[in-house]
């Protein structure tokens, strides 16, 4: 999945706007996302960057979190899928 997809679908899954979205991205990108430890800066850096509440931004990092598990097993489990 490519960055553009990412945002369009966690657009999707949010309810947010896609340049919302790719400020959210980006937030995700600067940061570690896989660690616990980031977790929580990253939920403050979404809360000050795009002025949602803490429930909306664990909703937001909740939803990146499973788009990205998805991608990682659908690609672990078919790796040469959509490869011609």
């Amino acid at each position: 999945m490519n960055k553009t997809k990412f945002i369009e679908e966690l657009s999707k899954q949010v309810n947010l706007d896609v340049e919302t979205c790719s400020k959210i991205n980006n937030i995700l990108e600067h940061n570690f996302f896989i660690s616990k430890k980031n977790k929580d800066l990253i939920i403050s850096c979404l809360i000050k960057e795009i002025g949602v509440n803490e429930e909306k931004a664990n909703e937001i990092y909740n939803a990146a979190a499973s788009i990205l598990t998805r991608e990682l097993k659908d690609k672990l489990l078919h790796p040469f899928k959509g490869q011609d």
